[in-house]
């Protein structure tokens, strides 16, 4: 169609005309708006009709004075009961908008449940011998969190197990200093995971800071509240040595490590030359932990725990010592003057520290809000049990700790294959090499789970060859071809993916040939001891049956000397294989 026959849908004296009805409708529908506006204003000013007697109560109940009592009131009051009491999130943003921030405070109700008295928690940070007390409220509890915030040592390591409400007293200790101009603190943990995951060290600040009238959370450049002073407190990870050189220059009045296990004694002591100030407050570190006895910190307080037991020396838990670092090497002693004259150095260069030693019966709160957390805590294997549970500094992974045969009930050993398994899978561990120095083929093991709808688990098969590299893709594929003949759809095969370019080619190669199975390669990740966790915490507990069968004995030799054993392939085949039906990302940190 040529565009000189195109017909205009209305000629221009239409289009003025309906413009111009248009502009008086527009007029209209704006006059009476404003009208609607002046009048609601009028109204919203004018004093609460006294036929209304529950609203004026109300409003007396707030304080809000006779001549006050306006329709306005009303309903910033209401807008108040809604965002306090009911919860009501819009309301929340509604104040927001009307006050220029959103509401953070805390409150107390009357009697009457619908009138609040709004209320800010005051602060308990309790005397340490540095600073004057101050008032309180938010506070920790009696016993050693308390003592952990009272210390005066320049060095104060607190814990010993889990749930002894370490990091809270770690973050409480942050609003100690919260009103001095510039002063400056840092909280690390070992990655930001670790910071950032549910219930984590930024939730866990949430809950504290949001009832500090001046406290505001930001997130950039990094987690971090800043108080209205002017002081901060940010959220860091130190993940690797050369995270370091990020914190050159730089002054931290005050250092805090959250599960100081996780960081290198260099981490540790590097940042040391950070913990310095200028805004009039005494440098100062403080850190938790719970036991490993693999790591440098089970040495640095070996003073506070028995050597024989592993467990804290109770009355030594807060006594102060001192120490100083030189060439890299601590030095200890009873007083700054023994140091300096062993040393030769001037006394104000020793550091005080002390260790105070806590305990999930500490956690009154924690016992109360969650007694679960103690069951949780004895369904751990042997050896987490003792560290989280009773503060063992001394017990390691040996033979026997992760599994033991006795272990299994006598119930627990099948002659057949229950009907109630709902789910199988076959994990393997395979050979790293075609054949070790000896001329030997390495160990390809496959191991074959179910999980039955009781709860429980059943070890039903175990293969453990020595073959050679060519033979294992076969071995995995007539294994899955029988294993899915005999128990079905709900079968799942799991294969390791070793790190690098090479392991995703290997893993990918496993997963072409195993076409129509459902199939996961998995990179590994974690320590074997770490990766065998889960699955010894239910042999231990009495949740694994094993089907009677020839290959039961090389089996429970071979867990039963692990972690020592120069063999630990159907021990990995197995915990991946637990891992994989649990689906399960076990996260020690979570019960810390």
């Amino acid at each position: 169609m040529a565009k000189k026959d195109l017909i205009p849908v209305r000629t221009k004296e239409e289009a003025k005309t309906r413009g111009r009805n248009g502009g008086i409708k527009s007029g209209e529908v704006r006059r009476q708006k404003k009208s609607m506006r002046e009048m609601a204003k009028a109204i919203m000013e004018a004093s609460v009709s006294k036929q209304m007697d529950s609203v004026r109560d109300t409003l007396s109940r707030m304080g809000i004075e006779e001549n006050d009592m306006t329709y306005q009131a009303a309903v910033v009051v209401r807008l108040i009961q809604k965002a306090m009491v009911d919860g009501d999130t819009g309301a929340v943003r509604v104040l927001g908008e009307l006050t220029g921030e959103l509401n953070r405070l805390g409150y107390m109700e009357y009697d009457e449940s619908n009138v609040i008295d709004i209320q800010y928690p005051t602060i308990l940070i309790p005397e340490n011998g540095r600073d004057a007390p101050k008032p309180n409220m938010l506070e920790p509890q009696a016993g050693p969190q308390t003592m952990f915030m009272a210390s005066s040592a320049d060095i104060v390591i607190y814990g010993g197990a889990a749930g002894g409400g370490k990091t809270y007293a770690l973050l409480l200790e942050a609003l100690r200093h919260k009103d001095v101009k510039n002063f400056g603190s840092v909280i690390f943990r070992k990655n930001h995971t670790q910071i950032t995951a549910e219930g984590g060290l930024w939730d866990s600040s949430i809950k504290i800071f949001s009832q500090v009238p001046d406290a505001q959370q930001r997130k950039s450049p990094k987690l971090h509240w800043r108080f209205g002073s002017g002081a901060k407190l940010t959220f860091a990870h130190l993940d690797k040595e050369e995270d370091l050189q990020a914190w050159q220059g730089t002054e931290i009045a005050y250092l805090g490590f959250d599960e100081l296990t996780h960081f290198s004694k260099h981490q540790f002591l590097y940042m040391l030359s950070r913990n310095r100030s200028t805004c009039g407050i005494k440098p100062y570190v403080r850190a938790t932990c719970n036991p490993d006895s693999d790591k440098w910190v089970a040495q640095f307080i070996s003073w506070w725990i028995d050597q024989d037991t592993g467990y804290p020396i109770k009355e030594r838990s807060g006594i102060i010592r001192y120490m100083y670092v030189l060439n890299d090497v601590i030095y200890w002693g009873g007083s700054p003057e023994e140091l300096a004259n062993e040393l030769n150095i001037n006394p104000n260069e020793c550091k005080s520290v002390t260790f105070i030693a806590s305990r999930l019966e500490d956690n009154k709160i924690l016992m109360q809000s969650d007694p679960s957390y103690l069951s949780n805590l004895k369904a751990m294997t042997e050896v987490d049990m003792e560290r989280l549970l009773y503060g063992n500094w001394k017990i390691k992974s040996q033979a026997g700790r992760f599994f033991k045969r006795v272990q299994i009930p006598i119930d627990g050993y099948l002659e057949m294959i229950p009907d109630d398994v709902v789910y199988w899978c076959r994990a393997w561990d395979l050979a790293a090499t075609s054949e070790d120095e000896n001329g030997n083929a390495d160990y390809t093991a496959g191991v074959l789970i179910g999980k039955r709808k009781n709860g429980r688990y059943i070890v039903a098969d175990v293969i453990n060859k020595q073959i050679k590299a060519g033979e294992v893709e076969s071995l995995i594929l007539m294994t899955a071809i029988s294993d899915r003949k005999k128990y079905g759809q709900s079968y799942k095969v799991r294969l390791p993916q070793d790190p690098g370019a090479a392991g995703k080619i290997v893993a990918k190669q496993y997963v072409n040939s195993l076409a129509g199975f459902n199939v996961k390669a998995e990179p590994i990740s974690g320590s074997k001891e770490l990766r065998a966790t889960p699955f010894a915490a239910q042999w231990q507990n009495g949740f694994i049956d094993v089907l009677v069968a020839d290959w039961n004995e090389m089996y429970f030799n071979q867990l039963e000397s692990f972690p020592e054993s120069k063999n630990d392939d159907m021990v990995d085949a197995s915990s991946d294989a637990f891992n994989e039906l649990t689906n399960n990302s076990f996260d020690i940190d979570s019960l810390l």
